[in-house]
């Protein structure tokens, strides 16, 4: 049995379909090795030949000012979640500003990078 992973045109996959060849259309799908999940993989469309690649981990840093966390060198489009509320960090970058002191639960998403969810307490 073989395993395809179909994918969104951004690399990001949404599910993994196993069949065999013949019994399913693989047009469009890419065929994956056995550890390749939605989860920890993404497809990798920079060279001519696309093919899956383990997501990386988050590299970045961040500073609180008071009510304030300012995060930077965030890879390009990703999804900063916070008390129900999303924005994207478009050029890198991304401030989150609170109303309240106390210890929040950052979300940050990208379908390259694992999901990183950080504490950060604000004063």
């Amino acid at each position: 049995m073989s395993r395809y992973a179909d994918y969104q045109d951004s690399g990001e996959i949404f599910c993994i379909v196993e069949g065999e060849p013949g019994a399913i259309d693989t047009a469009g799908l890419i065929e994956v090795g056995e550890g390749v999940s939605d989860e920890t993989h993404y497809i990798d469309m920079s060279q001519s030949i696309f093919f899956a690649r383990r997501r990386h981990a988050f590299d970045t840093s961040y500073s609180v000012n008071d009510l304030a966390v300012m995060f930077s060198d965030l890879p390009l489009g990703t999804l900063v979640r916070v008390q129900g509320n999303e924005l994207v960090a478009e050029d890198g970058v991304a401030e989150i500003e609170f109303d309240v002191p106390g210890t929040y639960s950052i979300e940050l998403t990208h379908f390259q990078y694992m999901d990183k969810i950080l504490e950060v307490t604000v004063e």
